[in-house]
């Protein structure tokens, strides 16, 4: 199935800056804990056991917990033209309840309301990951950038002696480029405003999808052959 060019360079850079943005949001708000990089986040309830760190492997295991369930969710879905638009539709769902909670509570409280926050992220990514996953966009995640970060610097090293990776292009190059960028500037810009506003910083990866789901919705990312 194709997956213009064009609408890649606007979803998945988007979609880099939400994951970024919550995972900062999550390190620095909820005990150092990561709701999008999983990779990360089960070296850290490795820590956390091993260590007994009860309260870090506890938060930890929150996040796996609500990223699989979010990509269970996702995998339900049926599949279609506007797949990814309805994973990142339900994905506004968690996040825009944990900017809710935030603001109610006064805080990144401690005890049952953290452990809430941290499900809830983690859930919300897990819905992205899954519908990203769902496009199969060969060399890209949004989620957990390592592969991508691989998968662009292996290509561009193999075409450096007249060689490629297999499905991979110029484009491909390009797209892997912005990602990773994308989500560092939305990790810098999403540490800075919950430094001077704290539970602000949950509006970024809000906003940033009140722009993507539309334009995955109206510019669907792949073709459908049966019309759905």
């Amino acid at each position: 199935m194709a997956f213009p060019a064009a609408r890649r360079a606007v979803i998945l850079p988007g979609l880099a800056v939400v994951a970024a943005a919550t995972d900062v949001v999550s390190y620095l708000g909820l005990g150092h804990v990561f709701t999008a990089n999983m990779t990360g986040n089960t070296a850290l309830l490795g820590i956390g056991i091993a260590t007994g760190k009860h309260g870090a492997a506890l938060r930890s295991l929150c996040a796996l917990g609500g990223f699989v369930l979010g990509a269970f969710a996702g995998g339900l879905l049926p599949s279609g033209r506007r797949l990814l638009a309805f994973c990142l539709a339900a994905e506004i769902v968690p996040l825009a309840a944990w900017y809710a909670w935030w603001e109610t509570v006064g805080g990144p409280a401690l005890g049952a309301p953290r452990f809430g926050y941290i499900a809830l992220a983690g859930v919300a990514m897990g819905l992205q990951a899954a519908g990203v996953t769902r496009l199969g966009v060969s060399g890209v995640t949004t989620v957990f950038i390592t592969g991508t970060m691989m998968s662009f610097i292996v290509g561009l090293s193999t075409r450096l002696h007249g060689d490629r990776l297999p499905n991979q292009s110029r484009i491909g190059h390009f797209l892997q480029a912005l990602v990773v960028a994308f989500f560092l500037v939305g990790a810098i810009a999403t540490a800075f405003t919950f430094k001077y506003h704290g539970a602000a910083a949950v509006l970024i990866p809000l906003i940033v999808l009140a722009v993507v789901v539309p334009a995955a919705y109206v510019l669907p990312p792949v073709d459908d052959p049966e019309g759905g």
